[in-house]
């Protein structure tokens, strides 16, 4: 009898074992999977303030140019045909 106890109970540690392995590398993936989508966010972003930030003073002279609206929308049509619907916007195309 003691013999199936022994056993029973390595088996149950086995499985402890595996189940307590199995979670620790799901967080571990759960965790990196939200870092790297909070990284991303960031940087996209970013990229929205720099391009727009670009925008305004190279292209806008920091005020509203008539040269502006010339040059907004011809931008956004290239950036549409090059990255997708992402830069469209009523702002950019009239």
């Amino acid at each position: 009898m003691s013999k199936k106890i022994t056993e029973h109970t390595e088996l149950d540690e086995a499985k402890l074992d595996e189940l307590q392995i199995f979670e620790h590398v799901a967080n571990i993936i759960e965790t990196r999977k939200s870092r790297a989508g909070a990284y991303a966010n960031r940087e996209v972003t970013l990229m929205y303030w720099e391009v727009g930030q670009y925008i305004n003073s190279a292209v806008l002279n920091d005020g509203r140019a008539k040269y502006g609206k010339k040059i907004l929308p011809e931008l956004a049509a290239k950036l549409i045909a090059r990255y997708g619907k992402t830069f469209q916007s009523e702002i950019f195309i009239e």
